[in-house]
């Protein structure tokens, strides 16, 4: 993949794009199943959005920072 075809593809490093594609082949793999173009899409979709973080020095800081060690305890069902 080139960076015209998928321009925020220059954002992940080598290892993550690796992992991109090997998640959008299994994705695409099973070209005859029904949901077949719902799973590439969502791929896609989910790996750009990693990439617009990663684009952004401030919020990748933010979001990759330790959280604190605090427990809120036990999540609910609503």
């Amino acid at each position: 993949m080139t960076p015209s075809a998928l321009p925020w593809t220059r954002h992940p490093s080598a290892d993550e794009m690796r992992k991109f594609v090997r998640e959008l082949t299994r994705a695409a793999d099973g070209a005859a199943h029904p949901d077949a173009r719902a799973n590439v899409h969502r791929v896609v979709v989910e790996w750009r959005a990693t990439a617009r973080i990663l684009a952004d020095p401030e919020l990748t800081a933010q979001l990759t920072r330790p959280l604190p060690d605090e427990d809120h305890g036990e999540a609910t069902v609503p």
